[in-house]
């Protein structure tokens, strides 16, 4: 079994129902699913499976990539691109909620001192210190 494969199905067992339904291409992709899944496999270091997520689909986004291209370009001169607190909260929301949506709640006890870790190590406050246990 190749790193990619061992990755994608780690990642598909600790998914909730929804996100490994996309994954399976059971349910559509949105644009921000995949912003959001891009988003977590790589804070869990799963960068080959990271990739083969952003291959499959980002291609079908092309037009929003375009827009999104284009206003930065159009105000990146007046305006912060740098990640604000929104951004972060979002980012925290979309770990917190994917930690708390493992179906196993062995592995995500597992996941939760995994994620933990990491928060601990890049110096910023663990979202998932709430009762998702």
């Amino acid at each position: 079994m190749h790193q990619r494969d061992m990755e994608r199905f780690a990642f598909l067992f600790l998914c909730g129902k929804h996100d490994r339904g996309i994954l399976l291409g059971k349910e559509k992709m949105t644009f921000s699913d995949l912003d959001r899944l891009t988003y977590i496999t790589d804070f869990l270091g799963l960068k080959l499976y990271n990739l083969e997520i952003w291959n499959t689909y980002s291609g079908q986004f092309a037009e929003q990539f375009q827009r999104l291209e284009q206003l930065y370009d159009e105000t990146s001169s007046i305006v912060s691109w740098d990640p604000t607190e929104a951004d972060e909260h979002l980012h925290d929301r979309w770990i917190r909620d994917f930690c708390g949506q493992v179906p196993d709640r062995k592995s995500r006890k597992q996941l939760k001192e995994i994620i933990k870790q990491q928060y601990q190590e890049k110096g910023l406050v663990d979202p998932t210190e709430t009762d998702i246990v």
